[in-house]
């Protein structure tokens, strides 16, 4: 096929591009490592410098935190517990409201007040594992009210008896969400490759001549979008390999890691052929796509976290609902396809329609 010919001579160009394979390979590799051993004394028993003030006048709000194994300090109805955090030596404290335990018990997921002086994700692990145990509890209490199960050893049996069987679907681990959720992030921070081969290629008026022949805009913008997917994927496979062995964490599904770092990677390749259509200025579009990055990253998180966020508004957390990120993580989360694929399919399919939108116009123009 002629698109896959043109595809490998692109790939053949932008293999050579040593900046490119810094950013979608090395770059990666030394962050997400770099995370794990600076922060792999705090990640193994979840001492991370964090504090609970419990109000709970139920016994849940102390049971989940003994499920979890938190270390860290806990107090009681005690408001003098922000003075740990104004003088920085917390990064987080989590108050567990008064209702904890009777939300839990009607089926209802009760919220956290979190106060945080800075963003990151330091805590994460912390809170995947919390908000698991919080969902797991609430379960618990709809399998008794509509008498599934008659208590709660009954379930715990039933799990011991499937342990064997069930341990490739077990929660996603700290280290492994890391891990992935920065894979995801370089991914679609680093596709400004593909912006710089469209601009480079117009100027040396090399997409002009390749439209004066049988090739159609399509194809072009194809094999342009193929090669870099090639890179992107195969750059952030090996990251994830290399991680997962230096670092020890399992893949709860490879299948679906390896579909939603594909689909990172053709948002991220789409996203940039958008912004090239709206500016050809490379510094507009790497600005762009830095500050995309970065913000996408945040409220993905806000919005995934929406139980720890209670004082962020409504509208915040229903954007990052829009964005991919927030889809792509759910999906490896969960292990589910549908219908996270879809909207990110749709996503994807927006943004390559709208950067090949008269793409002759694009490279007849100046």
């Amino acid at each position: 096929m002629k698109i896959l010919r043109l595809s490998y001579v692109n790939l053949k160009r932008m293999s050579k591009n040593k900046g490119n394979l810094v950013l979608m390979f090395i770059m990666p590799l030394v962050i997400i490592l770099g995370i794990h051993f600076t922060t792999s004394n705090t990640d193994h028993n979840l001492s991370i410098d964090a504090a609970f003030n419990i109000e709970d006048k139920g016994e849940y709000g102390e049971e989940v935190l003994k499920s979890i194994g938190f270390e860290g300090d806990i107090f009681y109805n005690d408001n003098g517990a922000l003075k740990l955090l104004e003088e920085n030596k917390i990064v987080a404290l989590y108050t567990i409201p008064s209702d904890f335990t009777e939300k839990i018990k009607s089926g209802e997921k009760p919220q956290i007040k979190t106060y945080k002086k800075e963003e990151g994700n330091v805590t994460t692990s912390l809170e995947i594992k919390l908000n698991d145990e919080i969902n797991n509890k609430i379960k618990e209490e709809i399998l008794l009210k509509h008498n599934i199960i008659k208590d709660k050893g009954e379930l715990y049996k039933f799990k011991g008896r499937t342990l064997i069987q069930d341990e490739d679907t077990s929660s996603i681990s700290g280290d492994s969400y890391m891990a992935i959720l920065m894979i995801i992030y370089f991914i679609i921070l680093s596709s400004t490759g593909i912006g710089e081969e469209i601009i480079k290629l117009k100027k040396q008026n090399i997409l002009f001549r390749a439209m004066t022949t049988a090739n159609k805009g399509y194809e072009i913008m194809g094999s342009l979008f193929l090669s870099t997917l090639f890179l992107l994927v195969g750059s952030n496979l090996l990251v994830l390999i290399l991680t997962k062995i230096i670092m020890g964490y399992s893949i709860k599904s490879f299948f679906v890691v390896f579909l939603n770092i594909v689909l990172a990677s053709m948002f991220s390749i789409t996203l940039t052929i958008f912004l090239i259509r709206i500016s050809e200025d490379l510094t507009f579009v790497s600005m762009t796509t830095a500050i995309y990055s970065v913000a996408s990253f945040f409220l993905s998180m806000i919005a995934a976290s929406s139980d720890f966020y209670s004082d962020v508004p409504n509208a915040i957390i229903n954007l990052g609902k829009f964005m991919p990120q927030y889809w792509l993580m759910d999906s490896i989360e969960n292990s589910s396809l549908f219908p996270n694929v879809l909207v990110l399919g749709l996503m994807i399919l927006t943004l390559f329609t709208a950067g090949s939108y008269r793409f002759k116009d694009f490279v007849n123009k100046g």
